[in-house]
């Protein structure tokens, strides 16, 4: 093999290495803020808002602290106001869920409350499911008898 192709090769062998590991570097980066997002969202975006709307203003220490606290503050309300309009959340989301069950066949009422029931045991507690420690909620009930005649048309809002 003569020196040039030895050189060609290096460069060549350089290039991949440095492939890898800045696809590696990448992902344990993305890996490493995907968690975080997971972890704390409202807090994360709320950062990031904070970023986006003052990053370029040139703002001073003084400002940026302030800016930040109005950002937490802010946070703080927003949870407030969600912990006060969960249970209407919740309500509303089971009256969906009892509207979708009248319209259904028996046999894709309980395929129905199948999916239901995962989506709540994946989730936790959330919006379908007020509790954690309840995942067997109460099982679904059509308020009609689950005819398909009436499968095309839904039922009129409450």
């Amino acid at each position: 093999m003569t020196s040039n192709w030895k050189a060609i090769l290096g460069v060549i062998l350089i290039y991949i290495f440095g492939c890898f590991s800045g696809v590696i570097c990448t992902s344990i980066f993305l890996h490493h803020k995907i968690i975080e997002f997971l972890q704390h969202p409202a807090v994360v975006l709320s950062a990031a808002l904070e970023k986006r709307l003052t990053g370029n203003l040139g703002l001073d220490a003084n400002q940026k602290e302030q800016v930040h606290e109005y950002f937490l503050d802010n946070l703080q309300h927003r949870k407030e106001l969600q912990k006060q309009i969960q249970p209407q959340v919740q309500a509303l989301n089971q009256q969906t869920i009892q509207r979708i069950a009248a319209i259904l066949r028996p046999d894709q009422t309980e395929l129905f409350q199948q999916n239901v029931d995962k989506f709540r045991a994946h989730l936790g507690a959330n919006a379908f499911s007020p509790t954690t420690g309840n995942l067997s909620s109460p099982q679904i009930q059509p308020d009609t008898p689950a005819t398909n005649s009436g499968a095309a048309t839904p039922p009129a809002p409450r």
